[in-house]
């Protein structure tokens, strides 16, 4: 596997720059009592990990650090404002372009970097108009698209790949969300850490069955890709 933080700066110039580059972003965020602040950077990081394994597309270091949206004020989240994220999104993607490596895949474990990403990639163009950039929401990319923010379909994957739980603290809370636009969850949810659904039905097993079936979907996408791009 090639992992880029492992390589030698002499290495870097013989790789085939036509191979995607996966960067891992998550997010420091709460996700309620029962899950570690860490689901977002563990799953990030495990999906690409397996990708790159999988199909020898280069590992990028994990990113931390996403856009803090509306679960920012739960105590323990840490992370980017919108703007912040699009100036990292930005200045991240075009290193990698200076160093002719212009196919980047943003491999997510939290939905709203999406939010940030779709303003760095405007700013990416401008730079670089050929680059060949993507944003994968590890679960919807793969078809799994019913999955709320620590509820049973999320816990049973941060279960799977290993982010530290407490499931005899859990709870199980129901999210109704006004018409408008939410500022901030803790407001009109105080006490829940994000929690929307129910992790008490949560079981390990189907979180290794969907873990392995994500990592199946995506590699085969990004199996393609490769071949789409490195062909002569």
């Amino acid at each position: 596997m090639i992992e880029w933080k492992h390589l030698t700066s002499d290495e870097v110039p013989a790789l085939d720059k036509r191979l995607p580059v996966l960067l891992p972003v998550g997010l420091i965020e709460a996700h309620g009592p029962h899950l570690a602040l860490s689901v977002d950077f563990d799953t990030a990081e495990y999906f690409a990990r397996r990708l790159a394994e999988e199909t020898g597309a280069i590992l990028a270091p994990t990113l931390p650090y996403g856009f803090a949206d509306e679960m920012a004020e739960y105590p323990g989240t840490i992370g980017l404002s919108a703007d912040t994220a699009i100036a990292v999104f930005t200045d991240l993607v075009c290193h990698f372009c200076a160093h002719g490596f212009k196919n980047v895949i943003l491999l997510s474990g939290h939905g709203a970097n999406q939010v940030a990403f779709q303003v760095a990639i405007q700013r990416i163009w401008q730079r670089y108009p050929d680059a060949k950039v993507a944003y994968w929401n590890y679960w919807s990319e793969a078809g799994y698209t019913k999955i709320a923010h620590a509820d049973q379909g999320e816990t049973e994957i941060a279960l799977a790949v290993g982010t530290r739980a407490h499931m005899d603290r859990v709870k199980d809370f129901k999210v109704s969300k006004p018409w408008y636009r939410i500022r901030s969850r803790a407001e009109i949810c105080p006490g829940t850490g994000g929690i929307n659904g129910a992790p008490s039905l949560a079981k390990l097993e189907a979180g290794v069955a969907a873990r392995d079936d994500i990592v199946r979907i995506l590699a085969e996408k990004l199996h393609a890709v490769i071949a789409a791009e490195t062909k002569s």
